[in-house]
């Protein structure tokens, strides 16, 4: 296969939904694709669900870069992590390739990486090295990355490598929090309060996080709080608890801008938690990160 006859298709393959970016030759986005083919809705198969989506493109020759949960032990092929000694700045050189019987087609995954902490204890990505690949590539400077989502990422890096990174389990004990349990039966509604939210933040600063959660029930129960303050509060508690630990772990490295990705909706509660602890951050867009990622990992230079 040659480059010039194989179309430029980059794959964010994660575990509910996937999205499809199409390049032309100097790597501008030509078509997107995004649906709910995720690891756990594949029925027909990994290679069945690329020819499906090939198809929908009439992509007929495919040269294709796939990254996230796809490369999972639950995924299509298992891509073992990479040390963060391994630059981002080479990690084209690290695709896994996998073999297909789609013909003028080759497929390679993305492998993520995987940090052991000063503690011994074990970190893993797979995704987010290519959403911090690509804001690099569009000029972000070094120092903390910040990847809202189910599970929080923050990703320290220093000239183009990855030196430690760190995740929280924030979104995943929201929804658990507000939707079963104790605290569930005070939440009388999901708007977001700003003054609820601030006070739970200021409220994660004296850490203790089991015991500050059962406070947040105690407040609508003695009337300090209304119930339709819970959720935010809530939000807030676990929000400046994850924040506070990442400020006490970087010290003074956490005097540059954050660089947040993901979209508006993710991101826009750890920017406000941000602002209010006066911690400067740099907002990023999910789809532009990942082309330029895409760019670096095709060797696509413009």
């Amino acid at each position: 296969m040659t480059g010039q006859s194989a179309t430029h298709l980059g794959i964010d393959w994660g575990t509910s939904n996937r999205r499809a970016y199409v390049l032309d030759e100097r790597g501008a986005l030509k078509r997107q694709h995004e649906d709910d083919a995720g690891i756990l809705n594949v029925k027909e198969g990994f290679e069945a669900s690329l020819r499906t989506l090939l198809d929908a493109l009439e992509i007929e020759r495919a040269d294709v870069i796939m990254s996230g949960m796809v490369g999972s032990r639950n995924g299509w092929k298992e891509a073992p992590y990479l040390s963060v000694e391994h630059p981002l700045s080479r990690l084209s050189e690290a695709l896994m390739p996998v073999e297909t019987s789609i013909p003028g087609t080759r497929v390679r995954v993305v492998p993520g990486y995987r940090y052991i902490d000063p503690h011994g204890l074990p970190d893993v990505m797979r995704g987010e090295e290519v959403q911090v690949l690509g804001a690099l590539e569009l000029s972000a400077s070094g120092g903390w990355f910040l990847l809202p989502g189910t599970h929080s990422k923050w990703v320290h890096v220093n000239d183009g490598r990855i030196t430690e990174f760190m995740t929280f389990m924030t979104g995943e004990l929201y929804a658990i929090m507000s939707q079963h349990g104790t605290l569930s039966k005070v939440i009388a509604s999901q708007d977001a309060v700003q003054e609820a939210f601030a006070a739970g933040l200021r409220a994660a600063r004296q850490g203790g996080f089991t015991h500050t959660a059962f406070c947040c029930r105690a407040m609508v129960v003695t009337d300090m709080m209304p119930a339709s303050h819970a959720a935010s509060y809530l939000s807030g508690l676990l929000i400046g608890t994850e924040l506070f630990e990442i400020v006490k772990k970087a010290g003074d490295a956490m005097s540059g801008p954050v660089q947040v990705i993901g979209s508006p909706a993710l991101s826009s509660r750890y920017l406000s938690a941000l602002e209010l602890l006066g911690i400067p951050a740099r907002a990023w867009q999910p789809d532009g990160v990942y082309l330029g990622a895409l760019g670096a990992l095709f060797n696509i230079r413009k």
